[in-house]
Formats: C-alpha cells, structure tokens, sequence
C-alpha cells in the first residue's frame, strides 16, 4: 500500500478533526427547579459546540456533598469542575479541598474579577487571604440568593394593607410589621407568616435569625476574632422577637419546609419567609392557574437600625486534586463552562441574582418579572455569613441551631438558656478547628 504525501497530511488532518472532546466531570447540589435549569444549560452548552462535553452529577446538598468532595479530595478521584457555597469557602480552602484559579486562567475564558458583584469578590477574596494565603479566587461567582418577602396581594388589598404601589404596608420597623400582621390576622382570619420552624431545617432558622441580628448590628467577628458578646444582646433580641411573633400567632408553628411553600401557595398564609429560589414555584403556579391570589415579592424589610440580609452565593471551584492534577486544557475547559454558565438569563429565570455584572445590568434581566420587584434592593442588601469554618452549609452550627435555636422558638426552651447553650457549642466546635 502506498501512501503519498497530500494523503498522510489528510488522514493527519482527520484525525486532529475528528479529536474527541474534552470530557469534564460536573458535580452539583442542585435539586428541584435549579437542577431543571442547570441541566437544561449543561445539555445547551455541549450542543453549542464541539470541543468540551460536559457531564452533570447531582449529589445531595449540604453536609454529604461536601463530606463526598473532602474524600474525592483525599482519595485523588474528583470531578473536574463543581458548585460550592460561598459560605462554605473557609471550610474547604482551610481543609485544602479547593485550588486556586489565576488571574491568567480567568482571562484566558474572557472572565475577571471585576465582572462580577463586588461584595461577592472582597468577601471571596478575604477568606483567600484568611484560609488560603492567597490572592487568588478560589471560586467563579455565580450567583447570589438570599432572604426576600413573598406576599398574598389579594389579601392585603381586602384587608386595606396595601400601599398605593402595591406593596406592604408596615414594613418600616418591627413594630409597625407585627401590628401589621395582627391587624391582617384579625380582618383575613389567615395565617400572618408561613415560616419553616422544625430542626430538621435549621437552615431557615438560621436565615431569618441572623438577619435580624444583623439589623442591629450585630457580629460574630470583631478585630478578626470570634466573639458571642453580641450573640448575648443583639442575638438574643432577635430569638426573643421571633420567638414571641410564632406564640402570637403570628408565624407558624411546627411546619416543615414543604407545608410552608404548600400554606402560602394555597392562599393560607398572608406572607411567607423564604430565599429567592421559590420564586419559580410562585412563577410556575400562576401560569398554570393553581395560585388562587396575586401575589408579589419584596426584598426582606428593614425592620431594625439596616437592612441588611443573609445571603449566600453559589459558585463554581475547581478540587485540588494533588494526587491526579488537572491538566491545562482541563482547566481551560472547566473555565470556558463556566463563562458560558455566568451569562445565562436561564439561571436568573430560577430567582437568583445573577453575580456577573453583565448579566445583572443587563436590560433583559431588569425586564424579568417577578425579579425585577426585589433584585436590586436585595443585591445590595446582602450580609454574608461569617468567614469561618464553624459556619455556613453543611457546618456543625446548623446542630447548635437545631438543638438549642429552634427549641426556642417553638416554646420548649427559654431564650436565655438557648443563647448560652447554642454559644456554647459554637465556641466547643470553634476550639475543635483551631
């Protein structure tokens, strides 16, 4: 058989034409409807061309996610690309689970730091600084979410607690909220405030809480040190306030998750406490004619000295996988994902705030109903949980707050005694990590 020169160069030719495609392990935490929409981008992104495939593993949230990336870590068999928590970033950069990514790799997929929500980068940032050493990124931001105010417009209207424009009357300060919600409970014969109040979602409880300690200016973190001195104050105002609003009346009892999002959605509760991502299930419900009242969405009041608001952040890093390193072109690939990722309004559509600034001033996100009516109060509105290992998802507070928080809340336990057991395990779990 002979081969001559112009056929060789063509089977070489074909050969590097018909290269397969870079191959990326994807792991998530994202159910319900965000897993929907991060599928439906994964499955939009490999059909947008033919150089990366990418292939999307959901595990479940919290602590076994990340306990599963700390053994992937470990054993040297990661994925090539993941979600991450901002709140858990001390965690896993502390534990080296997490590899940097460089200003140079950033730009190489058309990305950097200043594209994105500056809060969310100065706190990335710090916690690098604090955890890791550097000053590099230790994730891509993708979005933020956090506390917003869901609420039964036809109710309002009937009971005269709407304002001209639409929203909430009361929303100004906690007493006017709470008169607010006795006056509305009185004239609707409604549940005020559909709230998730079980230990087996402490996470709600947590939210809710730490905003409230946050309005009064309260901190976990003072001269780079962990101190409960406000928790003892400011903390135990914020127990006392939702304590006293659930033995009125005024916030359910002993509901789970899912019965919360089921009492508002089914019009028997005037208002509903919960993160931006139920916006899809409002969205959705109303579409279909299975939400029997208008409703809208307003960013978490003020309701002491700020308005500041717990949030959190989803974001893209990459495991330091020391034993099988991930090659350059990996790298690039993950990143060049990940710059498609950021600029989607498809993530947006699930209630988010999207964290690339593009996307986020864009025309077509500010057009986006219903997130139009909290998105730009809430983006800067945001108080992030504390940079420490003890906190954010998947941390050993969320059993402090199960154990010692939510007892309070459902009348089992004094606030005072709460506050000092749930520092108490706190400050256990903090002398543990050191």
């Amino acid at each position: 058989m002979k081969f001559t020169l112009s056929s060789l160069a063509a089977l070489c030719f074909a050969t590097i034409t018909n290269a397969a495609p870079t191959q990326l392990i994807f792991w998530d935490f994202l159910g319900g409807g965000d897993g929907i929409r991060m599928t439906q981008i994964v499955d939009e992104f490999n059909k947008s061309q033919k150089d990366i495939q990418v292939t999307k593993s959901t595990l479940t949230w919290g602590e076994p996610f990340y306990t599963k990336v700390h053994a992937a870590v470990v054993a040297g068999e990661t994925p090539d690309l993941m979600t991450y928590h901002l709140s858990h970033f001390a965690t896993g950069i502390a534990s080296k689970d997490l590899r940097p990514i460089t200003t140079e790799e950033l730009s190489q997929a058309g990305l950097k730091a200043s594209d994105f929500q500056q809060s969310l980068v100065n706190r990335s940032l710090a916690i690098s600084k604090e955890y890791g050493k550097s000053d590099q990124l230790f994730g891509v931001p993708l979005d933020i979410h956090t506390l917003v105010l869901y609420y039964n417009k036809t109710a309002l209207q009937k009971s005269g607690m709407l304002e001209a424009d639409g929203t909430p009357k009361g929303l100004d300060s906690i007493e006017a909220f709470k008169k607010m919600l006795v006056d509305v409970k009185a004239k609707t014969h409604m549940t005020p405030i559909a709230w998730s109040t079980t230990s087996a979602d402490p996470a709600s409880c947590w939210r809710l809480w730490y905003t409230l300690f946050k309005q009064q200016g309260g901190d976990f973190v003072k001269d780079n040190k962990l101190t409960f001195d406000d928790v003892n104050h400011q903390g135990s105002k914020a127990l006392q306030t939702i304590a006293d609003m659930v033995q009125q009346g005024l916030i359910t009892k002993n509901t789970t998750y899912s019965a919360m999002v089921a009492l508002f959605t089914a019009g028997r509760g005037v208002f509903m406490i919960n993160g931006n991502w139920e916006v899809p299930t409002v969205v959705d419900m109303k579409k279909q004619g299975k939400l029997p009242f208008e409703y809208g969405i307003a960013p978490f009041p003020k309701l002491f000295d700020n308005q500041d608001t717990w949030a959190d952040s989803h974001q893209f890093a990459i495991p330091n996988n020391v034993k099988k390193p991930a090659s350059p072109e990996k790298i690039a690939a993950a990143l060049k994902f990940v710059a498609y990722v950021v600029k989607q309004t498809t993530w947006a559509g699930g209630g988010h705030i999207p964290a690339y600034l593009p996307l986020q001033e864009s025309d077509a996100y500010k057009q986006m109903s219903p997130n139009n009516e909290y998105s730009a109060g809430a983006a800067k509105d945001v108080s992030f949980e504390p940079a420490l290992p003890i906190f954010g998802v998947g941390s050993p507070s969320f059993t402090a707050i199960s154990n010692y928080l939510i007892p309070v809340i459902d009348g089992q336990m004094p606030v005072d005694k709460g506050i000092s057991q749930f520092t108490g395990e706190l400050e256990k779990y903090a002398k543990q990590q050191q």
